[in-house]
């Protein structure tokens, strides 16, 4: 049973939140593979009955956690994107928050990078990220048109340019996996330089 959205108790919500909290904590530490819904129901001190009366499966539970993790990255990245004046800065500030949101949340972000490895959908059911990088390609897409329109940068494909730059972001999960003490802000820098390169307008 999975209660209804807008049926929901204010006690509902709270324990919902705590699944999904202990969710990411149990992926985060444990891997996707080895992680259930007994373990999560231990972590968060309920019964397996308990998570299945929130969350009707683990899929569901696992896309609640995909969103969670996605909410958390835009309320910390949008407010700082579109308060810029120019699209210079709102595709600077893009790599300097996304960037910063890994350094200062990395269980959430490990825990979604578990998910994207090995919570595959096939060709009939797509995977529990699928949505949300879509979501994020028309995101950059915006920001490049935006630049594109006030002349700020050059004739190319928007789609080409936005799947390189989220393929740099996307990149840099395994590379903290492996480096705890990478140096996220010279990266975010050496990224921004790169990409301003590529996209500005030249004389």
């Amino acid at each position: 049973m999975n209660v209804p959205l807008g049926k929901r108790t204010f006690i509902e919500e709270a324990r919902r939140a705590q699944i999904i909290e202990c969710a990411i904590e149990a992926i985060a530490t444990l891997g996707y593979t080895r992680t259930s819904l007994a373990k999560i129901a231990e972590l968060a001190e309920l019964s397996p009955g308990s998570i299945s009366y929130h969350f009707g499966s683990k899929d569901e539970l696992i896309q609640a956690v995909v969103a969670e993790v996605a909410m958390m990255a835009t309320s910390m990245m949008e407010p700082a994107i579109v308060a810029q004046s120019t699209a210079t800065d709102a595709l600077r500030v893009y790599f300097e928050t996304n960037l910063a949101f890994m350094d200062r949340h990395r269980k959430p972000l490990f825990a979604l990078v578990e998910i994207v490895t090995h919570a595959c959908g096939g060709t009939e059911t797509p995977g529990p990220y699928a949505a949300q990088h879509e979501t994020a390609l028309r995101d950059i897409e915006k920001v490049l048109a935006w630049g594109r329109t006030t002349g700020e940068f050059r004739e190319f494909d928007p789609r080409s340019m936005a799947i390189a730059i989220r393929g740099a972001v996307d990149a840099v999960p395994a590379e903290l996996l492996r480096n705890p003490d990478l140096d996220l802000e010279l990266l975010a820098r050496e990224l921004v330089t790169l990409f301003t390169l590529a996209t500005r307008r030249r004389p």
